[in-house]
């Protein structure tokens, strides 16, 4: 037997979780149980388990539900599910969804240990033939880099060398200008460098699964809409001079996402939205409690969003470079995506030409994990 397999447990009647947890426990598996399906997907997360094992009637989420989540996170996808159901005619409906097996109740101990064996050496034969491997920074992507930190240097130190040498030739409003011009660059560099650590970090997680819990641990407890407000309107000052152009209305209320997690998706949306629109175009960013999740919307005026979903979002890809021609690596929005679907949340765009575009985010609330 493998030592320290990790086997999740989603399971709301506490008789027959118990009967299946004494069996897992009888092979020297470490077990971790969940009592319905949105606990199930964030154990997943934190747990990493080995193989998971899904009672299709689940409350707050059903396990089809959580089979579809799983096999759409990147991070759970490759994870063997075994779905229990007491209908034999949802057999195909779990297959359909991704299920490795399901088992229909009532079903013998015999069973259920050699179904739980068998996803085990499949999993671990699968990742033995696939070795994990490290990423290499390729060509365009250090073009990109280059060339996004090249033109912010030039600007910094542009700007430094005019208001050294020209000492005296400048009118206080020119030099208030130069001063604002090398902020931004400043600002904009600090930014760029912020995203590509935490893109590293994630890529990182994406090859070695025991770092997920890093962006699952924590929550943003009463009193984040003060200090993200003071941020977001810090960056509207300093990276845009448009102190005048954002609105912004935030429930306070405790939701389960890491702070700094959070503000990282405020600020990235928002960002985008200032980006492409213009000074005078509102900006309104709220957030409130709507049934068991936190919905942030952030809505701008400016140029439309090339579709009406997120996936072309990829690193170093500027969806709108070529036609706008703004500066940035690209990633932001993949960054804020990506923190979202860590947490279990939903990330979505509306967008209409003339109109500009509304982004809608839904993170759990911390009472409804």
């Amino acid at each position: 037997m493998i030592p320290q397999v990790r086997i999740l447990l989603a399971d709301d009647d506490e008789k027959e979780r118990e009967r299946l947890e004494g069996i897992l426990e009888g092979q020297d598996y470490a077990i971790k149980t969940s009592r319905n399906g949105k606990l199930a997907l964030f154990d997943a997360i934190e747990f990493h388990p080995h193989v998971i094992i899904i009672n299709t009637s689940l409350p707050k989420m059903d396990g089809y539900e959580v089979l579809g989540h799983i096999r759409s996170n990147p991070l759970l996808q490759n994870i063997p599910v075994i779905v229990y159901t007491a209908q034999s005619g949802n057999t195909r409906k779990a297959m359909d969804l991704g299920a490795d097996d399901v088992l229909v109740k009532p079903f013998t101990e015999k069973e259920f240990i050699r179904s739980v064996s068998t996803r085990l050496m499949r999993y671990q034969k699968q990742n033995s033939a696939h070795p994990q491997k490290g990423h290499e920074v390729d060509t365009d992507v250090f073009a990109s880099y280059y060339h996004e930190f090249n033109t912010l240097l030039h600007g910094i130190l542009g700007g430094t060398n005019l208001l050294i040498n020209g000492s005296g030739k400048y009118s206080a409003q020119q030099t208030q200008e130069l001063l604002f011009s090398v902020l931004k660059s400043g600002l904009r560099l600090n930014h760029s460098l912020s995203n590509l650590l935490l893109l590293e970090e994630i890529k990182r997680a994406d090859i070695n699964p025991q770092l997920i819990s890093m962006f699952t641990n924590g929550l943003s407890e009463k009193g984040w809409t003060n200090k993200i407000d003071g941020e977001l309107r810090h960056m509207a000052v300093e990276m845009y001079n448009r102190p005048d152009d954002i609105d912004i209305q935030l429930q306070d209320i405790a939701v389960r996402i890491k702070y700094e997690y959070m503000l990282r998706i405020f600020i990235e949306v928002t960002d985008n939205a200032l980006k492409f629109s213009r000074s005078g175009q509102r900006v309104s960013v709220t957030g409130a409690a709507e049934g068991e999740d936190y919905v942030i919307t952030i809505k701008d005026h400016g140029k439309s969003f090339p579709s009406n979903n997120l996936d072309g979002i990829a690193p170093y890809k500027q969806l709108s470079a070529k036609k706008y021609d703004h500066s940035g690596l690209g990633i932001g929005l993949y960054l804020a995506k990506r923190l979202v679907t860590f947490n279990f949340g939903e990330m979505t765009v509306e967008s209409k030409a003339g109109e500009g575009s509304v982004f809608t985010v839904r993170l759990p609330l911390l009472k409804f994990a």
